[in-house]
């Protein structure tokens, strides 16, 4: 009698397991829809409430964007760029009017934009993958990687620390050629000898910082220059 009632409890228990299976991408689908993929990170958590400023790109809102995940794009997305995590903040609204905001997997995410301005990962020269903010015109573009350092906060403030200004990274292909540049002199000098001096010109017209760069500046700065080696290609 006690066999047949531990067979009898085995078969039932394999029953129910198999129902949780069957039934679990079901449970999975309804909760997230198409977008299983998405749904892939950390929740996110305010870890720097002790730290002045903030370590966002641009500022601290989400903005318009999209998001490249499994060869998918998820357009129309709230998003905002950590530079000092270095990893994109996205917040989601689940079909039952729920929303989250979670930290995604930089390895998972090859590219993304926000608000028309594109990041694509990878690896230049020696150092390690990261986004870079991609600077185009024609065939050529302009890498700039943002980032930020958490440092000792001023002797005035309340709080230990403090996020730094954004820092800054340039690489710049022209052809094949990928070349880092970080002041007037290396970046005239990746361009063709004869536009060097034109280049130089307008950089000192503009009294441009590459240091102290806003987004807006290093952009339009990047696309004068790149405007001057493409019309010294045509015939």
């Amino acid at each position: 009698m006690q066999k047949r009632s531990l067979i009898i409890g085995i078969l039932l228990l394999l029953i129910r397991v198999m129902v949780a299976q069957s039934t679990f991408p079901r449970l999975v689908a309804d909760a997230f829809g198409s977008d299983q993929e998405l749904i892939n990170g950390i929740q996110f958590s305010n870890h720097f409430g002790q730290v002045d400023g903030h370590p966002y790109f641009l500022d601290e809102r989400f903005r318009n964007g999209s998001i490249n995940i499994a060869d998918q794009l998820y357009e129309h997305m709230n998003l905002r760029y950590n530079l000092y995590s270095q990893r994109v903040e996205i917040e989601y609204r689940y079909g039952n009017g729920h929303l989250i905001q979670f930290m995604s997997v930089p390895e998972l995410i090859p590219s993304f934009s926000i608000e028309g301005r594109i990041f694509v990962r990878m690896q230049l020269g020696d150092g390690a993958f990261a986004y870079y903010q991609v600077v185009s015109s024609g065939s050529s573009a302009c890498y700039i990687g943002w980032s930020k350092d958490k440092n000792i906060a001023r002797n005035d403030s309340f709080r230990a620390y403090q996020f730094s200004a954004p820092k800054r990274s340039y690489w710049l292909r022209l052809g094949q050629d990928v070349t880092p540049f970080n002041n007037r002199k290396t970046f005239a000098g990746t361009f063709p000898e004869q536009i060097q001096k034109d280049i130089l010109k307008m950089l000192k017209q503009q009294r441009f910082s590459f240091k102290n760069a806003t987004v807006v500046q290093a952009e339009e700065m990047v696309i004068a220059a790149l405007g001057i080696y493409e019309m010294q290609l045509l015939p």
